[in-house]
């Protein structure tokens, strides 16, 4: 059994032989533009292709400027837009769609002028969600322009058919779609505003290109029936070669072209026959759905699409697609491959990476067939294949919470050094202030092999899941596998929780990979960080004479003297000296203007650390005043400058550079490779608020440390709500 998703799929010999010999005239051409005047409502164009017609509305707009299209869409719609004079402008798709969701054109018509059109493609036939988006283009007086290349038969959920709601409607009839005649386009003006601005095409289709368009049907399906010999695919190769098969993309860029008559009753009998044609795909689409509705992107309902694929997420596709090849099911060519695609073409767009969700699906997305010619039979063992497949490939491994202190703590010392802020006790603490932790683990025969703690922090502006420092994964092969799980856990954890969105604080190097990798899973940068992202990392393997002699001159001077002149150091375990620390920190806190710590969560977070031994006070005194102090979180293999302040009581007393050294030797004893100076400020930032702090810390030697910006997965519109927020927040703070 062999069954492609494309190449002719549609035709079958019978059809095949229909194209070779179909004949037109005007009666035919006049009984098309009549269907689809009535079906539709408007004046009618016939084009040579899809992109023409959608290129003529754009053309009979007065005004050239922005159009908004898909943000996950055919290079075919890039070529009308600019062949026109306009300029796209890319809306990102939903998190459970395949196209842009009404918030995001209601954000785009405040925050971009000139918008001139917008473009809706109800992508593989799945409807928009038509409703709000046409209100919105009434309410700005902006043309709707209803593409249908793969909506032919589709309606939207408020009943009405696609392609009866806007403004424009574009019709493509070419390879592979719901009505294929090989080319063929059509438009119908439903604005009566537009009609004499529409010129009608008069340039013919060359007799090569026509024929080529003729012998394309039998000419694949000559292809295909060789496959199961091995000799299809040197056929197809010597066709190509030879430049014999029609291609979506033979064009005439400068020229729109009308199309000839005999295509036109190909497109009228298959109109006649749509609704029988609609049934098979809709009820081949559902017997997929059974197996495979998780891994779809959409909300399923077939009863309103024209089902002209189906669409399947999937990591690593092209093992998949690998795998059903070897057992004959052809399903390699993918729509799409990129948020504009064919990939190969998205260098010649505009397109700058505004479209993440795209990004993510076009990486994922494989396309199972639901043409005329596959058979239900066909359909069940593409459907077992890939199941198997998939099975295979999640052999092993499972998701759950993870409810052992000694496990979790255990895999975490695997990961030494790391930071505290993904610890046990970390959670503990924040479970007992009412906050929701949720530690997920990933297994492998029982063994934990990755994990993420998740918070839910409660805000006015939208609760969401943070993961401080985090998730912990396994190196290995298996990393993007292991992480999607995690990623999709918490998605699932988000919506239960009510959640607005997913804050992850990853310790990942700043680098592309690791920014791609989360982009690809639906993240964006945040607009703050939670956590410092350039951190001053100190190595403590180091003598104690190498370190003093790789300190700053002026700050191996001040602890010299610091000692000479008696300031004294403590350390104590003790919480009941939270006390002590509190009078400190309470008067840098009034110096310096920044937002405090609660003194109980302080007290309950010392009591937890210090209660394994990862935890200490150190104050620096002066004629017994004490003058400095600071918490030093110990685990893991590093110390952490964690919470600190000083009194500039004494005038040429800083009893701080004399605390930090003796933090530095306690580390060192306490067998730490590493001290964490926490936060500093970037580079050529002087008006930065840490670039006192920061100058002070870089003066005891080390290195910085740059991690991945926090990154933000939106779960509902209220998060754009916070991001506003928090982008105010973050310029008022000067960070």
């Amino acid at each position: 059994m062999t069954v492609f998703n494309s190449l002719g799929s549609n035709y079958d010999l019978r059809t095949a032989l229909q194209t070779l010999v179909a004949s037109g005239g005007k009666g035919v051409r006049g009984q098309l533009t009549k269907l689809l005047s009535q079906r539709y409502g408007g004046s009618v164009v016939l084009t040579y292709k899809g992109r023409d017609a959608l290129r003529l509305a754009l053309e009979a707009l007065p005004h050239k400027g922005k159009v908004v299209v898909n943000g996950y869409t055919c290079y075919a719609v890039f070529e009308a837009v600019a062949e026109s004079g306009h300029a796209p402008l890319y809306l990102d798709i939903g998190d459970h769609s395949l196209n842009f969701p009404p918030e995001s054109l209601e954000r785009a018509l405040t925050e971009h002028a000139g918008i001139v059109a917008v473009v809706v493609q109800n992508t593989l036939g799945f409807p928009c969600d038509i409703g709000p988006i046409e209100k919105l283009c009434e309410e700005h007086g902006i043309p709707l322009i209803e593409d249908l290349a793969h909506a032919i038969g589709t309606r939207y959920a408020d009943g009405r058919e696609a392609g009866t709601v806007g403004d424009f409607t574009a019709l493509s009839f070419s390879q592979d779609k719901v009505i294929d005649a090989v080319s063929g386009g059509a438009l119908i003006v439903r604005n009566g505003r537009y009609a004499d601005r529409m010129p009608a095409p008069a340039v013919p289709v060359p007799i090569s290109q026509q024929l080529k368009d003729r012998l394309y049907p039998i000419l694949t399906w000559k292809i295909r029936t060789l496959y199961p010999l091995g000799l299809g695919k040197p056929f197809h190769a010597l066709l190509r070669s030879s430049h014999l098969l029609s291609r979506p993309f033979d064009g005439f860029k400068s020229d729109v072209r009308i199309l000839p008559d005999w295509y036109c009753g190909l497109i009228t009998r298959q109109f006649q026959q749509l609704e029988r044609t609609q049934a098979h795909r809709q009820r081949i689409a559902r017997m997929y759905a059974e197996r495979f509705g998780v891994c779809s992107p959409l909300p399923l309902k077939f009863d309103k699409t024209s089902a002209i694929r189906f669409p399947l997420l999937a990591l690593d596709r092209d093992q998949l697609i690998e795998y059903l090849r070897k057992n004959g099911m052809y399903v390699s060519d993918i729509w799409y491959d990129a948020p504009i695609s064919p990939q190969k073409y998205i260098s010649h767009t505009n397109y700058r990476g505004e479209c993440p969700h795209g990004e993510r699906v076009a990486d994922l997305m494989v396309n199972l067939p639901t043409h005329r010619n596959v058979s239900e039979r066909a359909a069940r063992r593409i459907a077992d294949l890939a199941s198997e497949w998939l099975q295979a490939r999640n052999a092993g491994y499972h998701v759950a919470e993870v409810t052992s202190e000694a496990a979790w703590e255990a895999f975490i010392t695997m990961r030494a050094p790391h930071s505290f802020l993904h610890s046990w006790t970390w959670g503990q603490l924040h479970a007992e202030e009412g906050v929701g932790v949720f530690r997920i683990g990933v297994y492998r025969e029982q063994r934990l092999v990755a994990a993420a703690l998740f918070l839910k922090i409660a805000a006015r502006r939208g609760s969401f899941l943070l993961c401080p420092h985090g998730p912990l994964i396994t190196p290995g092969n298996d990393e993007a596998l292991l992480f999607e799980f995690i990623a999709e856990k918490a998605e699932a954890l988000g919506a239960r929780e009510k959640c607005a969105f997913i804050r992850i604080c990853p310790l990942s190097p700043a680098t592309e990979e690791p920014a791609q990798h989360y982009r690809s899973l639906g993240f964006r940068n945040a607009p703050i960080h939670m956590h410092p992202e350039l951190a001053w990392m100190l190595d403590l393997t180091k003598s104690e004479d190498d370190l003093l002699k790789d300190m700053r001159k002026t700050t191996r001077y001040l602890i010299k003297q610091m000692e000479r002149k008696g300031v004294e150091i403590a350390q104590s375990t003790d919480p009941g000296d939270i006390e002590k620390f509190w009078q400190v920190y309470q008067a840098t806190v009034e110096r310096q203007q920044f937002t405090p710590f609660r003194k109980e969560h302080l007290r309950r977070e010392f009591e937890l650390f210090a209660k394994d031994g990862h935890a200490a006070f150190f104050f620096g005194s002066y004629e017994g005043r004490t003058i400095a102090a600071a918490i030093i979180i110990f685990y893991n293999g590093q110390a952490f400058y964690h919470h600190s302040g000083s009194v500039p009581t004494f005038r040429d007393i800083n009893a701080s550079y004399l605390l930090q050294w003796r933090v530095i030797q306690e580390a060192k004893r306490r067998g730490c490779t590493l001290y964490n100076f926490w936060g500093i400020s970037p580079e050529g930032r002087p008006e930065h608020p840490w670039a006192g702090l920061s100058l002070f810390k870089k003066g005891f030697g080390g290195f910085a440390e740059s991690y991945l910006h926090a990154q933000d997965k939106p779960l509902t519109k209220q998060y754009w709500i916070n991001y506003l927020v928090e982008t105010m927040r973050r310029i008022k703070r000067g960070l």
